[in-house]
């Protein structure tokens, strides 16, 4: 099998496109192989364009907005302008999502996309070590969030909160994919884990899409205002926002850096 693929990094979250038809039957033996292949990326999904309309289709059929948003600066890339607007049709949401992609430099790109608002947002515990800790369930079309908000990030046990979360999760049915996402507030900075449950894939990621735009959806559920602000992940900065109107969610979004890298084919 011959797969034509190209790579994007967006703030760290790199992601290989798949530029060719895959079988469904045949999906989980190319995600494996092309993750083995590279090293240095996180997922692997599939690319096709039909005008602005743009589709994604991960390969554990999860729903991923870095994925999403890189589409939009790749399209823009093939297209050759500078600048441009898009509709994702992604795995996991069931409606497009307006991305806007702009040209910076040779291969570097400004992408951003408006996310579904969740479909429900609550506040649950989860025991970790004999203690109770609150966190923040936020689920959006595609990928479940828990949202844990720390003063001590760096001094978090974060393979045991990971842990102490699959449990949590699996006293239930587990969602198509979930995410771990640990908050400390005073730095901005965020720490995002996703499983997904088709491949069987934990990822300790470099960055997070659809997670920092949950963690934008509990904050400014929380604060009910709206807000604006840089989210410092370990693969570089994320922007997020939310807006709030009357007191209730009216949207929610990501945006930041893709870079993009030159094709290449692998015979499998």
């Amino acid at each position: 099998m011959l797969l034509h693929h190209v790579k994007a990094d967006p703030s760290g979250n790199i992601t290989i496109f798949v530029l060719d038809d895959v079988a469904e039957s045949a999906k989980k033996t190319v995600n494996a192989a092309l993750l083995r292949e590279d090293r240095t990326a996180e997922q692997v999904g599939c690319y096709r364009r039909d005008g602005t309309d743009l589709y994604v289709a991960m390969m554990g059929g999860e729903f991923c907005g870095n994925a999403s948003r890189s589409a939009a600066a790749y399209a823009l890339q093939q297209s050759g302008h500078t600048e441009g607007m898009f509709r994702v049709h992604c795995t996991g949401c069931p409606v497009p999502l307006k991305a806007r992609a702009a040209k910076l430099a040779e291969g570097i790109y400004n992408a951003s996309i408006e996310l579904p608002l969740p479909l429900s947002l609550t506040r649950e515990t989860i025991r970790l070590k004999n203690a109770v800790h609150e966190v923040f369930h936020v689920v959006l079309p595609g990928i479940d969030h828990y949202i844990f908000l720390t003063d001590d990030l760096d001094g978090l046990d974060k393979e045991g909160w990971w842990h102490a979360l699959q449990s949590h999760v699996r006293t239930g049915q587990e969602p198509e994919a979930y995410g771990l996402i640990l908050y400390e507030e005073r730095t901005s900075r965020m720490v995002p884990a996703v499983y997904v449950t088709a491949t069987g894939t934990l990822y300790w990621e470099n960055s997070c899409g659809s997670g920092s735009a949950a963690l934008a959806a509990a904050l400014g559920c929380r604060d009910g205002k709206s807000f604006r602000k840089q989210l410092l992940e370990p693969g570089g900065p994320i922007d997020i926002t939310a807006d709030v109107s009357d007191g209730r969610l009216s949207a929610i979004g990501i945006g930041g850096p893709v870079t993009l890298f030159p094709p290449k084919t692998t015979d499998l």
